[in-house]
């Protein structure tokens, strides 16, 4: 059986406690079980086809996530490049420069009812150890690092309603699915259609954009 979403609105208590949490830490070398949940993870967000992953989405809390940006996520955005399947584990980010932010829509697999425009760090400094442990640094900006600081938050207990100030637009997903269909200029109409039409759901921070 493959790995199932654990939803803020789920009435189970403690299952959706874990979304509230800080994860774990991750030591290395990594355990057999560390291991065989990445695995799984990947194959999960092939699946979904991008574009990240938060254990603890998942019922897992570790400090772990995947990110898988594919060539198609540019199909509605003009701040995407495509990035393949990468695992960052114990991760930390800062934001570069003046700490400007940009507001732009994400949904989320573990929250069923609203979507909303985000306040997001277009820039950040990122800082994470791969699945040998080696720890990366690197700068990442545009839609990239708004996936990394969503999936990042989720590691902290964080979810992208958290981020929602009063001033934000926020709603339903019928509704804000509208709105978002009618920012888009005519010639990426029709591929968010497409989109909605396979997924069912309108395309943001996690789903393929």
């Amino acid at each position: 059986m493959g790995l199932q979403f654990i939803t803020i609105e789920s009435e189970t208590e403690p299952q959706n406690s874990i979304l509230k949490k800080r994860a774990q830490d991750v030591i290395f070398p990594l355990a057999a079980e560390d291991v065989t949940s990445i695995r799984l993870m990947k194959a999960k967000l092939y699946e979904l086809e991008g574009v990240g992953l938060a254990a603890p989405q998942v019922g897992i809390a570790k400090r772990i996530a995947l990110i898988y940006i594919p060539e198609s996520a540019a199909l509605l955005r003009e701040d995407v490049r495509a990035h393949p399947m990468h695992v960052i584990i114990n991760p930390e980010y800062e934001p570069v420069g003046e700490e400007l932010k940009k507001q732009d829509f994400e949904s989320c697999y573990s929250v069923s009812t609203i979507v909303g425009k985000v306040p997001r760090f277009y820039t950040i400094r990122l800082r994470y150890q791969d699945e040998d442990g080696v720890v990366i640094e690197k700068v990442a900006d545009g839609f990239y690092a708004r996936v990394l600081q969503h999936e990042i938050d989720h590691l902290n207990g964080i979810l992208f309603t958290d981020r929602l100030t009063d001033d934000c637009l926020r709603g339903d997903k019928a509704s804000m699915m509208k709105i978002r269909r009618e920012e888009l200029p005519e010639e990426k109409r029709r591929h968010f259609d497409a989109l909605v039409q396979k997924k069912g759901m309108i395309p943001t921070a996690e789903a393929k954009s």
